[in-house]
């Protein structure tokens, strides 16, 4: 398979590329490239590329732009609003999330979320491999984490929390944007739940009688979402 890095630069016909000293380091010491190899670039904006390492050194890498080869597509995926839990786990959903075509990943705190900080530019670099690997032609977005409180005050189309001893309130609109809720590993307390039955466009779901993890909800009801099986 060929290498797909993801550049903040503009793709265009005849057009270079510096690349960044993480990308250099990639490239010259971990995949053995060498000037004249061949790799595809994207951007989230003028679609996927087809360049050639014009320059590559211990310190230093060029790409020359050859051809577009992809054009640019509109992701239309979820949101994915996730209580903050354990680093490794919401490194996983990070990940899974943008292989399954969210746009948007709001980290929520809670009453009883336990890690209350997100290394930002850590999860960044997540979404960003995660979409180089998965062919994706865009990177999804990661906000700063806010409160439930905040999050219930956003002007959001339609929100799904799933709740997991409650009963599923509605259908999802297929034609209107959405937004998945998870909460942390301890649930959503007692006072959130009624903060989301008082919240406008808000509903439960309940994924069924088994009591997932938050990372599992997360990637299921993506999955459900994506390849439309869910509601």
């Amino acid at each position: 398979m060929m290498i797909r890095l993801y550049v903040n630069a503009p793709l265009k016909d005849d057009g270079t590329v510096s690349l960044t000293d993480e990308q250099v380091h990639y490239l010259f010491h971990v995949m053995r490239r060498c000037e004249g190899d061949e790799l595809l670039l994207f951007n989230g904006q003028e679609g996927e590329w087809l360049g050639i390492l014009s320059v590559l050194t211990k310190k230093q890498g060029v790409i020359q732009l050859k051809k577009q080869v992809r054009e640019q597509t509109q992701t239309r995926g979820a949101i994915l609003a996730m209580a903050l839990i354990k680093k490794d786990n919401f490194d996983m959903v990070l990940q899974k999330a943008t292989e399954l075509g969210v746009r948007k990943i709001i980290p929520l705190i809670t009453e009883r979320t336990v890690i209350s900080k997100l290394n930002l530019e850590r999860a960044k670099s997540i979404v960003i491999e995660a979409a180089e690997q998965c062919e994706r032609l865009d990177v999804p977005q990661v906000d700063e984490p806010i409160s439930l409180k905040f999050f219930l005050n956003m002007d959001i189309d339609q929100r799904i929390y799933l709740s997991e001893r409650g009963q599923t309130t509605g259908i999802i609109n297929k034609e209107k944007d959405v937004c998945f809720v998870i909460g942390p590993e301890g649930g959503w307390s007692p006072n959130e739940i009624k903060a989301f039955e008082a919240a406008q466009n808000t509903q439960a779901l309940n994924l069924g009688q088994l009591i997932l993890r938050a990372e599992t909800a997360a990637i299921s009801v993506l999955a459900a979402h994506r390849f439309d099986i869910c509601g």
